[in-house]
């Protein structure tokens, strides 16, 4: 997932600078230091670096023929292929903006324009994958988010059911994606789904909390887990108002090794519920990830 974007001008110069969450790096300190290293990487290997790459993130880097520097901080399990077409993108808008004010090779832009680009072309909001057996509660889940569900077919001509997700409280990410799979069929298929598998942030197990589904879906998750590289996969313990055959969040845990969520879809606060959910998914793997690096 993409964090951060500069553009450094040939002089050493913030040029721009945009943060989707968390503390926006502006401090000299950083900005020299994002300059030196590519500096040094001339002076050794007589070209600019392409990446600089930490134990989380990834900071990907283009220079043009004025020596202006695009930067984008990404996830370090984000393909490079997705982030470089990033880059590509902010470099042609960058141009286009110096155009517009008729200042071409010139450091002069509106950041206020170059803001709404970054929102709408650079940003990717989270993505969330919500697996689990037929029976589990799913379609349920999904209904509880407003908006239009999207049947769609993915790269791999895969069928996915989709709904935008937009959030107002949450340290700059304003929306997320949450997509609907079934689980055998992911596992079975994993192959088939494994571009779906690399660009989602977060893999929520959906289980009915009883002892047949729960030895059948681990099953499945150690299928699966190895075959993951980015994601974090999270358990929804569904149906938890079935006391008689219902296992405790924390008996799940403790077998899956996974944080896991107690919930019932069926409940009349299950909207507010499932939102403080996926906003506790969202904190842990992006904002808390992105703020320890």
């Amino acid at each position: 997932m993409i964090s951060e974007i500069f553009i450094i001008g040939a002089k050493g110069d913030l040029v721009y600078s945009k943060t989707f969450f968390g503390v926006n790096h502006r401090d000299k300190e950083t900005i020299k230091f994002l300059t030196s290293i590519n500096y040094v990487g001339q002076k050794v290997i007589g070209e600019h670096i392409r990446s600089l790459k930490f134990e989380n993130f990834t900071y990907m880097y283009s220079q043009d023929e004025q020596e202006n520097l695009f930067i984008i901080v990404s996830d370090i399990k984000d393909p490079e292929e997705e982030v470089r077409s990033k880059l590509i993108l902010l470099k042609e808008e960058y141009y286009r903006q110096q155009a517009k004010i008729g200042e071409p090779g010139g450091n002069s832009i509106k950041a206020e324009d170059l803001d709404d680009f970054a929102l709408d072309q650079i940003y990717v909001p989270p993505r969330i994958l919500l697996v689990g057996e037929t029976g589990v509660g799913k379609s349920t889940i999904m209904n509880l988010f407003p908006g239009e569900t999207i049947l769609e077919l993915d790269n791999d001509m895969n069928e996915t059911i989709e709904k935008v997700v937009n959030l107002t409280d949450l340290k700059g990410i304003t929306q997320y994606t949450i997509r609907e799979v079934n689980f055998q069929n992911l596992v079975e298929r994993a192959k088939d789904y494994s571009s779906l598998i690399k660009s989602v942030n977060i893999i929520c197990i959906v289980t009915n909390s009883g002892a047949g589904n729960l030895s059948r879906t681990m099953g499945l998750f150690n299928r699966l887990k190895d075959q993951v590289e980015k994601a974090d996969f999270y358990i929804l313990a569904n149906f938890q108002d079935s006391v008689n055959s219902a296992f405790d969040p924390d008996k799940i845990h403790e077998s899956f090794g996974i944080t896991t969520f107690g919930f019932s879809a069926n409940q009349k606060d299950s909207r507010e519920h499932i939102y403080m959910i996926i906003k506790r998914m969202l904190e842990i793997s992006i904002i808390e990830k992105f703020e320890k690096r």
